[in-house]
């Protein structure tokens, strides 16, 4: 039940989205959804990583559980992750969110979409983290877990979480 109150309500959000950027002319948009955040492993164990993974996270408290969907086969990171002591990943923090973002399609309009980039970067930082490794067992802790990450997280995160089949597979306690 509660995933489909989410689900109304990202559709009404939406829905309210899209008549007020009708009515602005594109000009704007009421609510971003920002989806489930992601951080980028640099380093599992001794070994970095050269690929560009990112990997879908929430917090829990201080922590790092990192989710991937239910039903995808395991990726071979994940294994690599289970069995080694700590990672390295970069977060980023401080990213701003504004409630009204301004669009437009003039020259002037791109002037100021170029600004507000500029000033939303400027508040975005992105720091390297080391964090010691501890699998969350499947069956109970994972359920758990997982009902502990929903009451925590906000709307779209609930519904991506959701939406996606997404579990938590990792804590990551930062050191």
């Amino acid at each position: 039940m509660p995933y489909a109150l989410d689900a109304v309500l990202v559709r009404v959000i939406g829905a309210v989205n899209v008549t007020a950027f009708r009515l602005s002319r594109g000009r704007v948009v009421l609510y971003r959804f920002r989806g489930t955040p992601s951080v980028r492993l640099t380093q599992i164990g001794e070994v970095p990583v050269l690929d560009l993974l990112m990997v879908a996270y929430l917090r829990d408290g201080e922590d790092y559980v990192l989710l991937v969907p239910a039903r995808a086969p395991e990726p071979e990171w994940l294994r690599d992750v289970r069995d080694a002591a700590s990672v390295t990943l970069e977060v980023e923090e401080g990213s701003v969110r504004s409630a009204v973002s301004v669009v437009g399609a003039g020259e002037a309009d791109a002037e100021e979409v170029r600004r507000l980039r500029e000033q939303a970067h400027d508040g975005a930082t992105t720091r390297e983290v080391d964090a010691d490794v501890f699998p969350v067992a499947d069956g109970a802790e994972r359920s758990a877990v997982a009902a502990r990450l929903l009451k925590g997280a906000s709307l779209d995160e609930r519904y991506d979480m959701r939406k996606a089949r997404l579990v938590p597979v990792a804590r990551l306690k930062v050191r």
